[in-house]
């Protein structure tokens, strides 16, 4: 039945299709080993030779199970055992050598760059090493440039993710691009400058043509005009500000920004069309060569130079492989067959890297394309026919209609069917991705980037011509800005989304799918009712997690050096206590860390935000938090706090009207959904001059937070320090007993204190605390007076995200990660019943 289908008699898909599996099956479920490998290899070896003997009929079966074994050994790794992976795992120093690879990315006090090192330098002596590395320079960073050779000292740490649901996996993505771990310069002043190096073949031979253009457009256009040219023309994207990324992120052109399909295919179609209406021109050409073929073979050609004009990025690296895959598909006559061309683009590019089937810009390229091969026709043909035009002027009119009609099918092909995988990364929604589309493409696709690459080709040619082009080009770059900016400055231009699992993910395409082939398969329309059920059955689900579960849900998020807690009360009703923050402050928890967290739990409104003390690792993370998860209310210690961050965060809370609560509003305790609230410390009222009370630090004025429910409590004492914690003692001794206390200040030493230890008497502690923080958090001595306590310790650090479960006379512990322990404690209770 499914051979009757037109994507079944392509025998591309199918093996393509094996291929994947066989990624995902070394990926999921099976470990790197000689053996395994060796047997794969041998195995794929008996089958490749077995084909030349075996029936027709068994040619199938065998070539599936051959790229499936493909598809395994391939993903195996392969690389020589790493020099720095163990240095970083122990956090070394060491003084290395390598070559700068691409401009520095700068930051207001630190600057990143990728470098790959070739010596380890070591009193014992010199080791060689071929690792790609990615350096950060902290105070005086220095000016390099690509093909640099620099000698640095640094601390060399392995990269880390976030630990909490919806992360980001940060591990991944670099090794992606090729990092083995990541090395951390205090002072750029260490950097030593040791010549030019060798950045290899090709790109030490790019690098000298891509120079002078990247200093031709610093030197002629205004800071961001030449950010925003150097990305289209050379694929280089570091000096792009945060809100002009914004914008393009807004309105759905981010896909602009980095050289890959748009770009590519946009170059391909620039030569193609004026070469073959050139060649037609000669007659004896046209008797004598396939125009169409010949133009094909001839684009190749511009194609490869602009993906090496553009630095050999892997998202360009792809795009070429699939429009050289169409060129070539022209060439033996199978253009129409673009499935198959799509398929053997795939096919190419897994083969090379098979890592690329979980890098985000392969599935959205890939899932573009098939939204205009698939969705694309069918929305034009189902957009209303211009009349017949007898005249030249309703010609006229009907091109310009067919060629908007025909945009606009290919933008709500492509967008519609990577509208989930955009929620799922990205967790927003674009509502102006169609007019943005429609309006702003054309500046790039026949202005901004052909001009630009004429001025970076007349360059050596004539500078002066050139400089003229560059202006023009310069002109066009400006009014595509201002249309960008028209349609990201409305209000809903984007919105934040929920975010779907992989389940309704694939609920998502099996409904097109279905919808698709309703009318031609009876069992389509089985299929469309088994989707439609379990759709309900998953919306049932999350409809009484969020709104109906009875049960009180905290969850202690991993932020790094900080503290972030979300308490799910019973029912509907959500709070957040901190926000985590880093104080270099440019790196945003709230939105990269904790809104994640949030929407894949599919939660888009906090009702009650917490910051127990103005200080960056708890309140930073919460001005996103603020803005866009629509708090009713704002509890704080009421003390002031400094710097533009605490600025911004009262600014935004003015702004939504959202109701400020500082101790003394909040002294009665409160009931949430049955879950008695009540706000220990500071003193309700503030010092006057005539009782000035203790003289506390920023610490010590941390707002104390105690719930209870179903027989246990939750102790959240933010970063109280000894005196805080004498005066809470002697405030409310026995009463401060509590189930599940978060570490004092972090585990820190000058906090918890044996008598507030002894007085809360806690079953479990959870440490939030940055892996090998500078701090030296939690401190061995506080884990010890834990450990004498009977205390069982969860760090953060090691296990990830901690969520606690509550239900009348029920107690349950869950971790992010897979770890039995996460102390000395001999083991860690899952589910621990009353």
């Amino acid at each position: 039945m499914l051979r009757k289908l037109p994507i079944f008699e392509r025998p591309l898909i199918p093996l393509l299709i094996a291929l994947i599996l066989g990624i995902l099956c070394r990926t999921l479920w099976l470990s790197d080993s000689p053996v395994l490998s060796g047997l794969c290899l041998g195995l794929i070896i008996l089958m490749a030779i077995a084909l030349f003997f075996i029936p027709p009929s068994l040619l199938g079966p065998l070539l599936l199970i051959l790229f499936f074994v493909l598809g395994t050994w391939l993903a195996m790794d392969k690389e020589p055992d790493s020099v720095l992976r163990p240095l970083a795992a122990a956090r070394s120093r060491v003084v290395l050598e390598g070559t700068v690879l691409e401009p520095p990315r700068l930051f207001s006090e630190k600057a990143r760059v990728f470098v790959q090192v070739e010596k380890r330098i070591d009193p014992s002596g010199t080791q060689i090493v071929h690792e790609k590395i990615q350096i950060t320079v902290y105070n005086h960073t220095t000016e390099c440039s690509p093909g640099d050779r620099i000698r640095f000292p640094a601390r060399l740490s392995p990269f880390r993710n976030f630990n909490n649901p919806g992360q980001y996996d940060y591990v991944r993505a670099m090794d992606l691009k090729g990092l083995v771990c990541s090395a951390a310069i205090s002072d750029g002043r260490s950097i030593v400058p040791m010549g030019k190096g060798n950045l290899g073949f090709p790109l030490h031979i790019l690098e000298k043509i891509r120079k002078p253009i990247r200093d031709f457009f610093k030197q002629n256009l205004e800071p961001q005009d030449q950010a925003l040219l150097r990305a289209l023309i050379l694929g280089e994207q570091q000096e792009i500000d945060p809100e002009t990324r914004e914008h393009f992120n807004k309105t759905g052109l981010g896909h602009i920004l980095a050289v890959s399909g748009f770009n590519i295919a946009l170059v391909a179609g620039l030569v193609f069309f004026p070469l073959k209406w050139l060649l037609t021109r000669f007659y004896g050409l046209t008797l004598a060569l396939d125009i169409r073929k010949t133009a094909a073979v001839l684009t190749a050609f511009p194609v490869i130079l602009y993906t090496g004009l553009s630095g050999l990025e892997y998202s360009s690296q792809r795009a070429m492989i699939m429009v050289l895959a169409y060129l070539f598909s022209i060439v033996i006559g199978r253009e129409k067959d673009l499935w198959s061309t799509l398929a053997l683009a795939a096919l190419v590019i897994l083969a090379i890297n098979p890592a690329a089937i979980f890098s985000i810009s392969f599935q959205l390229s890939f899932t573009a394309v098939i939204g205009l091969i698939w969705l694309t026709p069918v929305i034009f043909n189902k957009m209303p026919a211009f009349p017949p035009a007898d005249s030249g002027y309703k010609k006229i009119i009907k091109y310009l209609y067919q060629s908007t009609v025909g945009a606009l099918a290919v933008t709500l092909g492509a967008t519609l069917l990577v509208l989930p995988l955009t929620a799922y990364y990205f967790y927003r929604t674009s509502l102006v991705v169609v007019p943005a589309n429609l309006t702003v493409l054309p500046f790039f696709s026949f202005w901004i980037i052909p001009l630009g690459l004429l001025a970076a080709l007349l360059l050596p040619l004539a500078p002066g011509l050139a400089h003229w082009v560059l202006q023009v080009t310069d002109w066009g770059l400006q009014a595509a800005m201002a249309v960008i900016r028209f349609w990201a400055d409305f209000e809903y231009s984007a919105i934040w989304t929920i975010r779907p699992n992989v389940l309704e993910i694939v609920l998502f395409y099996a409904l097109l799918f279905f919808i698709f082939f309703f009318k031609r398969r009876t069992w389509c329309r089985i299929g469309l009712g088994m989707v439609l059920l379990i759709a309900g059955a998953d919306a049932g689900y999350w409809l009484y997690q969020t709104r109906f579960d009875r049960s009180l849900r905290v969850t202690y998020f991993d932020v790094g050096q900080g503290n972030a807690a979300l308490i799910q009360f019973p029912g509907r009703e959500r709070m957040l206590i901190d926000g985590g923050g880093f104080p270099q402050d440019d790196f945003d928890v709230g939105r990269m860390v904790l809104a994640p967290a949030l929407f894949s739990s599919k939660i888009g409104k906090i009702d009650y935000l917490v910051l127990t003390h103005p200080e960056a690792d708890h309140m930073n993370g919460l001005r996103f938090i603020a803005a866009h998860f629509k708090p009713k209310e704002f509890w704080w210690n009421g003390a002031p706090g400094k710097g533009l961050s605490y600025r911004e965060l009262l600014r935004i809370l003015d702004d939504r009207k959202i109701q400020k609560l500082a101790p003394r509003d909040l002294q009665a305790e409160r009931e949430i959904a049955g879950v008695k609230t009540r706000v220990l410390h500071p003193l309700g009222e503030p010092p006057s001059d005539t009782d000035p009370g203790p003289v506390l630090s920023s610490n010590d004025q941390s707002l104390v937070l105690r719930l209870e429910y179903g027989g246990q409590s939750f102790l959240f004492p933010g970063d109280l320090e000894k005196k805080g914690e004498e005066i809470v003692t002697a405030r409310f001794g026995e009463k401060l007993q509590s189930t599940i206390l978060l570490a004092c200040h972090h585990g820190s030493i000058s906090s918890n204190s044996e008598f507030f230890l002894s007085a809360v008497k806690p079953k479990w502690c959870i440490v939030s605390a940055g892996s090998r923080n500078a701090f030296g958090f939690p401190n061995a001595g506080v884990l010890q007076r834990l450990r004498q306590l009977g205390c069982q310790t969860l760090r953060i650090d090691q296990v990830g995200a901690v969520r606690v479960n509550v239900a009348p006379g029920h107690l349950q512990i869950k971790t992010f990660l897979d770890k039995t322990r996460a102390s000395p404690d001999p083991d860690r209770v899952i589910d621990q019943p009353e």
